[in-house]
């Protein structure tokens, strides 16, 4: 902070003014006070200091020294005493496909141009997309920008319950050194934009599940960025840089799966890595542990791992190697969902390839409006995907094939032979029962 900031901030604190009390009292906005506090401004103008040094009751003479304090604006910023280095190790192996995106991702947490700064960089995908691995790429390349460290947090961490945002915002304090931070929440939260305005501070949240866990974080002008790794659309949250990730193409895939266990030993058996790519329907995490399971045998045929993967009931359980699930990664998922749509996905965990609004009304729905509702929610909820789009009454939907094999052969298994068709509840019904759909709308 240089030497004018220290005497506006000194001045306003003896005066017990918020920035707010002060903006009020001398017309000028929060933000050019802000930015003067933090030295942000290097050439104020004198009628502002005039405005200033009345607003604060100061005699003639403390506005006239006030006028000639020195600025400093070339003076180097003091380092903060905590400077928090908390990203997990980056990804090792290339993330084959996302090469773009992460430039993209990189470029936008590094601008300096002041329509960009603050925006949050959001991902979002299914469950085995690789976003964790994803956005860890794109933090490692960035740190250098970030002098005022790093922060990581885990929104839903697997050895605890899922943090608040309340507990979020104590977290990150704590992680800038505010040890003692505000019990208050809502002066918890103003110290957080008050560090995150003052230092460069590159904060990655992982397994997001709404727009409140990441409001906290947004401030105007932000000399720091935040990246997140959502579970779910975040529609809500203003002025994001979203990002939307799926499977890969065959192609892209087929490399993942090649870079692991070699172009030699991929391409003297080119039908059974297609069958391999199949199976693991293309996304980078199933990808990555079959790969992993076949180079860790180089004595074993890639034709016995996609044998074993052909049977559907044994596929989920047998991508898994060491503390590397497909499984639980959907499990994860899954378990944080609202029980209408779990209910709606157990009704839907048959249908393979694609289906239409009509598929979900037989199966899943009592009407056509429910129908399209729920369809938005489990978009939302990334467990599905439009595969096809020939106008409104004619688009597809496809579950991603690790949802639909956890939910067909998980520990929730298919619908129980007394629990109805089409049995579903939304958050728009009036009711809390569920409701059940009559054989007439089953047929149509």
């Amino acid at each position: 902070m240089n030497t004018l900031a220290a005497a506006l901030v000194n001045a306003r604190e003896a005066a017990c003014l918020t920035q707010e009390d002060l903006a009020e009292r001398s017309g000028l906005s929060v933000r050019a006070i802000r930015n003067l506090e933090t030295g942000h401004t290097s050439r104020p103008r004198k009628q502002s200091l005039l405005l200033l040094g009345k607003a604060l009751g100061l005699p003639p003479a403390e506005v006239g020294r006030l006028l000639r304090t020195p600025r400093e604006a070339n003076r180097p910023e003091r380092p903060p005493r905590f400077l928090p280095a908390e990203l997990p190790a980056a990804p090792r192996d290339r993330l084959v496909g996302r090469e773009r995106l992460i430039d993209s991702l990189r470029a936008h947490l590094a601008t300096r141009e002041p329509r960009d700064r603050g925006r949050p960089a959001v991902v979002v995908g299914p469950p085995g997309a690789g976003k964790t691995s994803l956005v860890l790429q794109v933090a490692h390349g960035v740190r250098d920008r970030f002098p005022g460290g790093q922060v990581f947090v885990d929104l839903h961490p697997a050895s605890g319950d899922p943090l608040t945002p309340d507990m979020l915002v104590r977290r990150i304090l704590r992680s800038l050194g505010g040890a003692a931070a505000a019990e208050n929440p809502e002066e918890a939260g103003a110290r957080l934009r008050d560090a995150l305005s003052r230092r460069q501070v590159l904060v990655v949240l992982d397994n997001v599940d709404s727009e409140a866990q990441v409001r906290p974080l947004l401030v105007d002008d932000a000399r720091s960025a935040v990246l997140v790794a959502a579970r779910r659309e975040l529609a809500a949250l203003p002025g994001q840089f979203r990002h939307r990730i799926g499977g890969l193409d065959p192609i892209e895939s087929h490399k993942i799966l090649e870079d692991l266990v070699g172009a030699v030993r991929s391409r003297a058996e080119p039908s059974a890595a297609m069958g391999i790519v199949q199976s693991c329907g293309r996304l980078p995490l199933a990808l990555h542990i079959a790969g992993l399971w076949l180079s860790a045998r180089p004595h074993r045929a890639l034709r016995d791992l996609a044998d074993r993967l052909v049977d559907e009931r044994d596929r989920l359980p047998f991508l898994r190697l060491g503390d590397l699930s497909l499984q639980a990664s959907v499990a994860a998922r899954h378990q944080v969902l609202p029980a209408s749509v779990t209910a709606a996905l157990r009704q839907l965990g048959a249908l393979r390839g694609d289906f239409g609004i009509d598929d979900v009304v037989a199966r899943a729905a009592p009407s056509r409006e429910v129908a399209v509702d729920l369809l938005d929610e489990l978009l939302d909820r990334q467990v599905t995907y439009v595969s096809k789009s020939c106008g409104n009454d004619r688009v597809r939907y496809r579950l991603y094939d690790s949802v639909r094999l956890y939910v067909a052969y998980g520990p929730g298994g298919p619908p129980s032979d007394g629990e109805p068709a089409g049995s579903v509840w939304l958050p728009r019904q009036a009711g809390t029962t569920r409701v059940p759909v009559g054989a007439e709308e089953r047929r149509r």
